[in-house]
């Protein structure tokens, strides 16, 4: 049931997803250096977070299609 739910969701939002994941990933990357070159906290982790949660999805529902 889950994999379904996951299957759905990534075949219908996957442009989504993707971009999200980049855009995180990115802005993550940049702001983790940004922050140890002047010491100021950017709030990285909240970016961090969320292209993890993208990438979940994306994966979760790749392995989904292909298991069912």
């Amino acid at each position: 049931m889950l994999f379904q739910f996951l299957a759905v969701l990534l075949a219908w939002t996957w442009p989504i997803w993707a971009f999200v994941f980049v855009f995180c990933l990115v802005t993550a990357i940049s702001r983790s250096v940004r922050e140890s070159s002047d010491g100021r906290d950017k709030n990285a982790t909240l970016f961090t977070f969320w292209a993890a949660l993208s990438l979940a999805v994306i994966l979760g529902g790749t392995l989904s299609l292909v298991v069912l």
